[in-house]
């Protein structure tokens, strides 16, 4: 997310104001523990798309997971697989070019799927919030999600319609920021509206606990490194490089700026 301090129009009322966050102060207060419509979460990640195009996830690759694409090449290629909020479609491009057909993207915003759709060619593109998939039950033997799970009102919900989607057997492959890093980060930096654009944080005890509930037996993968969008943030630039080379795969979970997870389904809900 933007972490420059700058004049910007606030992505709801349009009001301009100085600061690092996406809604002046009066937009966040508003929203602030109530429900956000989901008219208003798609015409802010749409703003997002058209304002701050060089950091959007639509039209450039920041944050990929690198953890579970390499989980991904151990699947057999016939596996049914759909990836929940698939942004600009680069990860999709990867699962095609790795050889998985029978794939399927989905995405809330206009323009997320507009981009998608020159990306991807003919594969099938569906308008969807991931808190209520347009698929039967045991459609997929295995979804994906890379840094959508955080952006997701109620995340308990989102879990019950991705363990009907999938078969019996089959994964939930997420990548999701560590709330016990992000959090702090957040309000370091004074972002008051992460509330809005990151409702669902978790730390990975809260996520474990929460997949279990719906039937999921979780795995984290070691996560290599930090990514493009994970080092930007760092304040001080000349510390970036030092940063890129860090194995995180030493550290414990609880210290990674995010979470890669392999969660297999046990048993239908």
């Amino acid at each position: 997310m933007v972490v420059d301090r700058s004049q910007r129009p606030c992505l709801i009322c349009g009001r301009t104001f100085h600061g690092r966050t996406f809604l002046c102060r009066d937009c966040a207060d508003r929203y602030r523990g109530r429900p956000v419509p989901i008219q208003v979460r798609q015409r802010f990640y749409e703003q997002i798309d058209r304002i701050y195009p060089n950091w959007s996830n639509t039209y450039r690759e920041y944050n990929p997971p690198r953890a579970l694409l390499r989980f991904i090449e151990t699947l057999p290629r016939s596996s049914r697989l759909l990836e929940i909020g698939a942004g600009g479609g680069f990860t999709s491009v990867t699962l095609l070019n790795m050889g998985f057909a029978k794939l399927v993207g989905s995405d809330l915003t206009h323009t997320t799927l507009a981009t998608m759709r020159e990306r991807l060619g003919k594969v099938d593109l569906v308008a969807a919030d991931a808190e209520s998939l347009p698929f039967g039950d045991d459609s997929f033997d295995v979804l994906l999600s890379s840094d959508v799970a955080e952006h997701l009102p109620d995340l308990d919900h989102h879990l019950g319609e991705v363990a009907r989607v999938l078969t019996r057997g089959g994964c939930y492959l997420i990548k999701t920021p560590n709330r016990l890093l992000a959090a702090p980060y957040y309000r370091a930096r004074g972002l008051y509206d992460s509330y809005f654009w990151h409702p669902s944080l978790s730390s990975p005890g809260e996520i474990r606990s929460l997949l279990r509930r719906h039937g999921f037996d979780a795995c984290f993968l070691p996560v290599p490194r930090m990514t493009d969008a994970q080092l930007r943030k760092i304040p001080i630039k000349r510390l970036r490089g030092v940063a890129a080379r860090i194995p995180l795969s030493l550290a414990p979970e609880w210290l990674n700026p995010h979470l890669e997870i392999v969660a297999t389904l046990r048993e239908k809900g």
